[in-house]
């Protein structure tokens, strides 16, 4: 549960009363599992969805709104992206076909092609020289500083299994979640998650999450709150659901964000962003900079 970069299971929400559908009289009454060894198994399926997503290319929509004092909209800014991922950061593309709701020509995605391929090619250079055990190295780093992230994620948190929930006509169970309280956390994502609770809905047949929620309960400050201070009551919501019967994936998150920077007056956004047209690498695409071919490959 961390940043962009990281574990995306750090954008969720409080449970905010939806209204999901009931399970069958029988299923109610069916006794929840026993909560350690859930837990467990759901633990094992946990890991960063950017790792998961860098074997897709997908189209990412994102609606920003703007709120006055009253939480009405001043202003909506509508962007979209195709995503071209990789196994590592640097070589992922992030082509932006919609500004502020005007698509980009055609000039300016060829202009922006050649660019990003020019990158490309000047960092593969750059790290070739980088030799396959400090790649090794450096991906073992990774590895356990996300296992620490998670370290931290379980043991901070109290965990209490709720009841069963259909969600998108998956068998669910609905776990909150709370932070315990004088918990040192080791990372610097665990001491961000300390001022978050939550709920979590997570697939009882294979232990995937399916739904998170999360609401700040206290505020969060960067530098004392000089840098950054993100309010109290800002909320997240995170949905994952099964593409093509094998994977989940992230269909949509949404934040309410009050907020203030450097000081200055502070702002409030409502931001969702969606997940859609996945396409996944192998014999049966082919990335070419701009374009997502489903021919194979030679």
């Amino acid at each position: 549960m961390c940043n962009r970069s990281g574990l995306r299971i750090s954008l969720v929400s409080v449970f905010l009363g939806l209204c999901l559908p009931a399970l069958p009289l029988q299923a109610q009454e069916k006794p929840l599992p026993e909560l350690s060894s859930f837990i467990s198994e759901f633990r094992k399926t946990l890991h960063s969805d950017d790792k998961l997503l860098s074997q897709y290319t997908y189209t990412e929509k994102e609606t920003s709104n703007t709120l006055d004092s009253n939480g009405k909209v001043k202003k909506t800014e509508v962007n979209e992206f195709q995503i071209f991922n990789a196994e590592e950061d640097w070589k992922s593309y992030r082509r932006q076909i919609v500004k502020n709701g005007v698509p980009v020509s055609e000039k300016e995605l060829e202009k922006k092609d050649r660019e990003e391929k020019e990158r490309v090619e000047k960092e593969t250079n750059k790290r070739g020289k980088q030799s396959e055990a400090e790649r090794q190295k450096n991906k073992a780093k990774a590895d356990q500083e996300e296992q620490e992230i998670l370290d931290d994620v379980f043991a901070l948190y109290d965990l209490h299994l709720i009841r069963r929930d259909i969600l998108n006509g998956i068998p669910t169970i609905l776990v909150t979640f709370k932070p315990k309280a004088n918990f040192k956390a080791r990372t610097k994502e665990g001491r961000i998650l300390q001022h978050i609770g939550g709920s979590a809905w997570i697939a009882e047949d294979d232990h995937e999450l399916a739904r998170l929620e999360a609401q700040i309960i206290d505020p969060i400050s960067v530098g004392a709150g000089v840098l950054a201070k993100v309010n109290k009551g800002s909320t997240v919501v995170f949905e994952r659901r099964k593409i093509n019967g094998e994977i989940w994936l992230p269909v949509k998150e949404e934040a309410t964000v009050n907020a203030k920077i450097l000081m200055l007056k502070g702002f409030n956004l409502h931001e969702i962003t969606e997940f859609s047209e996945y396409k996944k690498f192998g014999a049966d695409v082919q990335l070419i900079f701009g374009e997502v071919s489903d021919k194979p490959r030679e």
